[in-house]
């Protein structure tokens, strides 16, 4: 708000809540841009009222970051099924229905072992599960006991492959599909995110979650937490930087059919290490894209931000 002030821009905040929409819905013509900060679920609720705004906001010809076209096609899961052939990629199914779950999960088990299975639209580690076999050397069915457990649970299950397909079904309802990814065994260093303004990196910061992390030997247990954000000419993420700016960001506005421009004014990458490369570089894998609520991020970012809002506002000011 204070770099959108130096710029003479007039900030009017707009407090949401399920509760209040007529009242979110007043200003909204009256705007030159509208920036949304809301959670994909939050509290029960999801932002298919947001969304409604945003689209409402947008037709009267207000810049919106992020529209939700825009939050839809790089913002959920689904972003890393559409994706996957890229540099970031790994191997990544998609699931459009809870059939399909229950028909395809069996084979994809059996061929990795253990799966991270996600939900595709949602935040906090909400519908994010690690699933794997309990038996490694039998036949997989959906019968086959395996052990699941939720990122925002620190506790596993044991049940049928089948028995979680079913809980995994009302995902559908909301997120409109499912995606796994084979599981990474460098979970336990951390993350990197990487804060990008439209197509320029603006930030890092390495994060250690432990979601899905195992509690024993396997893995070696997480390292403290470094929550401190960097610039983006920090030295040890330049590799990282120069790959998404040069070839995976492109790559991805190509596939999705986007601009550059229409690219949020804030959104962020979490990227998890791979397997290192014959040379001992890292690879990095794309873990998802984090569109809606992009908050906090690094300060650093602020004059970026808010210069590609002004920007952006102007551009349809003249139209």
């Amino acid at each position: 708000m204070e770099e959108l002030g130096e710029l003479d821009a007039e900030v009017v905040p707009i407090p949401f809540g399920e509760d209040r929409i007529d009242e979110a819905r007043a200003p909204l013509s009256d705007l030159d841009a509208l920036l949304t900060w809301v959670n994909p679920i939050q509290d029960g609720v999801d932002r298919r009222a947001v969304d409604e705004l945003a689209r409402a906001a947008a037709a009267e010809g207000v810049f919106v970051s992020a529209h939700p076209a825009v939050i839809r096609a790089m913002g959920t899961k689904e972003v890393l099924f559409r994706t996957r052939e890229l540099g970031w990629g790994s191997d990544t199914t998609l699931y459009r229905s809870v059939d399909e779950l229950l028909e395809r999960l069996p084979a994809r088990l059996a061929e990795h072992g253990r799966l991270v299975v996600k939900q595709g639209r949602g935040n906090g580690g909400n519908g994010v599960w690690r699933v794997e076999l309990v038996a490694a050397d039998a036949p997989v069915t959906l019968g086959s006991p395996v052990l699941v457990r939720e990122a925002r649970s620190d506790l596993s299950e044991q049940m049928t492959l089948g028995e979680f397909a079913l809980r995994c079904a009302p995902y559908f309802s909301w997120s409109e599909v499912i995606v796994d990814q084979e599981y990474q065994p460098r979970l336990g260093e951390g993350l990197v995110r990487c804060y990008f303004s439209h197509d320029r990196v603006v930030g890092f910061c390495h994060q250690f979650p432990k979601g899905l992390l195992d509690a024993g030997p396997i893995e070696p247990a997480a390292p403290r937490a470094r929550p401190a954000m960097v610039g983006p000419d920090t030295s040890a993420y330049q590799p990282l930087r120069q790959q998404a700016e040069r070839s995976w960001v492109p790559g991805m506005l190509r596939l999705l059919g986007l601009g550059a421009s229409a690219l949020p004014v804030i959104w962020d990458a979490d990227f998890l290490y791979g397997p290192k490369g014959k040379d001992g570089e890292d690879r990095y894998v794309l873990c998802e894209i984090n569109v809606s609520a992009v908050w906090p991020f690094p300060p650093m970012a602020a004059p970026a931000i808010a210069a590609n809002v002004v920007a952006r506002a102007r551009e349809r000011s003249e139209r």
